[in-house]
C-alpha cells in the first residue's frame, strides 16, 4: 500500500494521502508522488480534474517530525533538524511542489478532511477549490515552532483571505474551524465528513465534462491574475527565511517542546 494512493475514474484523478496512523504527515514518498501525480494529470488526456484528499481523521498534519537522539543530545538539536531537512530535500519538497501545482493544466480540488496544518496547510492553499468536512481544523502552526511558513502559505493566504486575516492566522499559528474558514473565504463549501468525498467527486466529475482547453485556459488566467509578485522569486525568499529560522534556538525549542508535549519557551535567539 502506497503512502499516496492514486485512482482514476470518470476523468478524475483522486490522489489520497495514505498515512492515517501519522495523520498523513508528509514524507519524501508523498512529496515525490504528489509531484508525479500533478505531472501525470497534465500529460494524461484521460484526466480532466484532480482531487486531493487524505485517509482517516486528517488531510495532512504537516511534515513528519520524529525524535532522534545522538551522543551529544537527549533530544533534537538544530543540527539534527537541519540535516533532517537536507535528507528530506525540504527545499525541493516545498518550492518544487508549489510550482508543480501552479504548472498543472487541470483544475485541482481539495477534499480537506480533518486536521490540516503546517505543510499540509500550504498544500491545501494550492488547490483551486477547497471543500471542507465539518470536522476540518486548519492553520499554519509554524509560528509555534519558531518558524515562518513554507509550501507557499504566505504567498497564497493573503490572496485568499486578505492581508489582515493572513497576518492573524500566520502570527497566531492557531487552527480555525471549518465554519470560520467558510466565513473568511478559505473554503467553498462544508459537508458532513461521511459525504465530503462523494460530494467532491460529484462536483469534479461534472467539471470533467467541460471543455478541457477552456478549463486549462481559465486556470492559467486566474493564476496569472494573482501573480503580482513573481512566484518563483517569492518561494526562494520564503525558503531563505525559513532556512535561517531553522538555525535558531527558538526553532530548536519549538520542535523540542512539540516532541515533549509542552508549551515552548522562546528566547528570541
Amino acid at each position: 500500500m502506497s503512502d499516496l494512493e492514486i485512482e482514476i475514474t470518470d476523468g478524475v484523478m483522486i490522489a489520497t494521502f495514505n498515512r492515517p496512523e501519522k495523520l498523513n504527515a508528509l514524507n519524501n514518498n508523498i512529496r515525490v508522488g504528489l509531484r508525479n501525480a500533478l505531472a501525470e494529470a497534465s500529460q494524461n488526456d484521460e484526466i480532466k480534474v484532480l482531487v486531493l484528499t487524505g485517509t482517516g481523521r486528517a488531510f495532512c498534519a504537516g511534515a513528519e517530525v520524529t525524535r532522534e537522539k545522538s551522543p551529544t543530545s537527549n533530544g533534537v538539536t538544530t543540527g539534527e533538524l537541519n540535516s533532517r531537512y537536507d535528507r528530506m530535500n525540504i527545499r525541493a519538497g516545498s518550492s518544487e511542489t508549489v510550482q508543480a501545482f501552479a504548472a498543472c493544466d487541470v483544475p485541482i480540488i481539495g477534499a480537506i478532511n480533518g486536521v490540516t496544518a503546517g505543510a499540509g496547510f500550504g498544500i491545501s492553499l494550492c488547490c483551486d477549490i477547497r471543500f471542507f468536512s465539518e470536522q476540518t481544523r486548519i492553520g499554519s502552526i509554524f509560528s509555534k515552532r519558531g518558524l515562518a511558513s513554507d509550501y507557499g502559505a504566505a504567498y497564497w493566504l493573503p490572496r485568499l483571505v486578505g492581508p489582515a486575516k493572513a497576518f492573524e492566522m500566520l502570527y497566531s499559528g492557531e487552527l480555525i474551524s471549518a465554519e470560520e474558514a467558510l466565513q473568511i473565504g478559505l473554503t467553498n463549501k462544508i459537508f458532513p465528513s461521511e459525504s465530503l468525498l462523494s460530494e467532491t467527486l460529484s462536483f469534479a466529475k461534472n467539471l470533467a465534462t467541460g471543455a478541457p482547453m477552456a478549463l486549462t485556459a481559465i486556470r492559467r488566467l486566474v493564476l496569472e491574475s494573482t501573480d503580482t509578485v513573481e512566484r518563483n522569486l517569492f518561494l526562494d525568499r520564503e525558503w531563505s527565511i525559513q532556512a535561517q529560522l531553522l538555525k535558531s534556538n527558538d526553532s530548536k525549542e519549538g520542535f523540542q517542546s512539540f516532541l515533549d508535549n509542552r508549551p515552548p519557551e522562546f528566547t528570541g535567539t
